[in-house]
């Protein structure tokens, strides 16, 4: 059950109009959301910086989800990816590549700890020569092993009682194929489809990995140094702490900043209307409409404005250029003395 429903905040008349007229699966039925339900789902979505529909679709989802895992998750399983537990001397081979330099990153990548669990993933699947797995090999060592991490991670958000725009665990798919190969192919590595060049995923789109002559999956120098680093969540304490460490963050910042022009551009602009009172989701959305809507060079399309909003404020609060504040059902993003910097 899906509902895609486009609709501004605050305008609870269209979203019961099109909530009512939405298709169940073969079936039509009409449906009348109290208002309190209407803006909590506005708040829901607007705290989350996501559209109604994108909302709607993480509720079921996430229900779907906590009916079926219910059961306390061992720690331990995320011994073989602690830094402790892997072979410096598997590190030697590395590949030089290009990151993602045509264009923005997708809005689907709104998270960053996925790098970490992918590079440290690769390592642990790297052989003795240092020659890493085939994409389909990735791929389904990745599969096998995803489902149990998010619920760890669930577990501890819960316990440390994060907020929703903190919570470890929310990028990590639950164990429906869907969500899966979501993850799969959005975080990690997805093969070039017809009509592509490159493969893409967030760990070749950040140019932490890419692809031999025999088509394995191996390294890249920043991959190499960022895998390397010691990470708040996989090695030290799922104790409360921020998903990156300083350190982390500053190796995927000056990736971006050195290889990803149109992505730190992108940065950029958010930053600066931030900085000069762009700071709701609705004026920050009318900014990148001005930028990168229909008619300009990106042409990015009505629907995806949203999409790509939501992406960006997610990287860019784990990179600790952002915070969010609330206010009862309003949300309002200021810059960190890290952006500020920036700016300067």
């Amino acid at each position: 059950m899906y509902f895609e429903i486009n609709t501004k905040y605050g305008d609870k008349q269209r979203i019961n109009s099109l909530i009512s007229s939405a298709p169940l699966g073969t079936m039509e039925a009409t449906v009348t959301l109290p208002s309190l339900l209407v803006e909590r789902l506005m708040s829901g979505a607007n705290e989350l910086d996501l559209s109604i529909s994108q909302y709607c679709q993480l509720l079921l989802e996430n229900h779907l989800q906590d009916e079926e895992n219910t059961v306390d998750t061992d720690p331990s399983i995320l011994d073989p990816l602690k830094l402790i537990n892997l072979d410096e001397s598997r590190l030697g081979r590395t590949i030089p590549t290009q990151p993602f330099a045509v264009g923005a990153l997708s809005g689907h990548i709104n998270r960053l700890l996925p790098l970490k669990y992918g590079c440290r993933m690769l390592w642990h699947l790297l052989d003795e020569q240092g020659s890493g797995p085939t994409i389909h090999d990735f791929r389904a060592a990745i599969r096998a092993s995803v489902t149990p991490v998010r619920e760890l991670l669930k577990q501890f958000d819960e316990h440390q009682g994060r907020e929703r725009g903190s919570r470890t665990h929310s990028s990590f798919p639950n164990g429906e194929r869907a969500a899966t190969n979501r993850f799969l192919n959005h975080y990690m590595i997805r093969r070039a489809r017809a009509g592509e060049t490159n493969p893409s995923g967030a760990l070749y789109d950040f140019g932490l990995i890419g692809l031999d002559d025999s088509g394995r999956v191996q390294f890249t120098e920043s991959g190499k140094r960022f895998a390397r680093e010691p990470n708040p969540i996989l090695d030290q304490s799922l104790e409360g702490g921020p998903s990156l460490s300083p350190t982390e963050r500053a190796l995927i910042v000056s990736q971006v900043r050195n290889n990803m022009d149109k992505e730190w551009a992108y940065m950029r602009h958010i930053i600066d209307g931030i900085h000069i009172g762009s700071n709701t989701p609705a004026s920050l959305q009318s900014r990148i409409h001005r930028r990168y809507g229909p008619g300009t060079k990106a042409n990015w399309s009505e629907s995806v404005i949203p999409h790509m909003r939501s992406g960006v404020l997610g990287r860019m609060q784990a990179l600790g250029f952002i915070d969010r504040i609330f206010t009862a059902n309003r949300v309002e993003y200021s810059i960190t003395p890290a952006a500020i910097h920036i700016l300067d």
